[in-house]
């Protein structure tokens, strides 16, 4: 029988308001990737998301991560079961990556570290925020190295999320941030940032509405990103405290008690169907665990751990 390895990749929003590069939360919601051992060239197949425009062989982003510590991937079939959508700002990109240098480690026996795995895939990436809690799970800060920390997720938080149907690139949310932002901003920026990361810790839900405000990078981005006004005024500083875009967009988290988060999403519906939006809502929580793997077949079956 064949050796099968398979990965589990949570989604991920970056930013988190005014964390701008550096907060991000792994989300319950993940892709799967399964890479078995066989006799032939590599094969590729892709179902879920991006399935028929995603490249089915080495330029398929797994496979890129798989060949950073693997080099030929000769012999190897590769499965990607995607359930992340698209360029729509939660990640799917990072959780590619994570996973194939998962599976890599895995296959290759190559005893990356958590950091290594972190440094490679922003490296891959180019930058470390979705990575970062992609690997780690939960809430995370990101520092120079890069390197980052867990922020202890409050119980009674929950989150919809608002998945446009229109896609924006990365890239092109990037060209929209303007080259210079005033200092005053900037340092309210920091301020919020780390308010936010200590008022999560200690669980702290009602300051949330004030941290989670950026004049950062969120009024440039929020022109790609429809329905955001129209998400923001459900913002009611009780059951529903605030709204941020998600990673580079367009898709919106909102920042719930557990309690009302089903009555946020059916009131955010309301709200964008009256505003003839069309996005997907749905009700989220912070993925305890990062990216996951285990094997099957062959005398490993039992093995299966956390990466992280």
């Amino acid at each position: 029988m064949a050796d099968s390895l398979t990965v589990s990749a949570p989604a991920t929003s970056a930013n988190l308001g005014p964390g701008f590069d550096v907060l991000a939360v792994a989300l319950d919601l993940a892709n799967e990737v399964v890479v078995t051992r066989r006799p032939g060239p590599l094969a590729v197949h892709v179902v879920g998301e991006g399935a028929g425009e995603v490249g089915e062989d080495e330029t398929n982003l797994v496979c890129r991560a798989l060949a950073e510590g693997l080099g030929s991937l000769d012999g190897l079939e590769v499965e990607c079961r995607n359930r992340i959508p698209l360029g729509r700002g939660l990640g799917s990109s990072a959780a590619a990556v994570c996973a194939g240098l998962v599976a890599a480690n895995a296959i290759g026996g190559l005893r990356w570290s958590p950091q290594d795995l972190l440094s490679r895939a922003a490296a891959l990436e180019g930058h470390a925020d979705n990575a970062a809690a992609c690997i780690e799970g939960g809430i995370v800060a990101v520092s120079p190295g890069p390197r980052c920390r867990r922020i202890p997720t409050p119980a009674d938080l929950a989150f919809v999320t608002v998945v446009p149907a229109v896609r924006v690139a990365t890239e092109e949310s990037r060209r929209a941030l303007p080259a210079a932002v005033p200092l005053p901003e900037v340092s309210a920026a920091l301020g919020r940032a780390v308010a936010l990361a200590l008022a999560l810790g200690d669980g702290r839900l009602d300051e949330l509405p004030d941290l989670l405000v950026d004049r950062l990078h969120e009024p440039y981005r929020a022109p790609l990103v429809p329905g955001l006004e129209e998400i923001r005024r459900l913002v009611d500083g009780d059951g529903c405290l605030g709204a941020t875009i998600s990673g580079s967009g367009p898709s919106l988290l909102v920042w719930c008690r557990a309690g009302a988060a089903g009555a946020v999403a059916r009131r955010a519906r309301e709200a964008l169907a009256g505003a003839r939006v069309a996005a997907e809502v749905r009700v989220a929580r912070v993925s305890p665990v990062g990216v996951r793997a285990r094997w099957s077949g062959a005398p490993r079956a039992r093995l299966e751990r956390s990466i992280g």
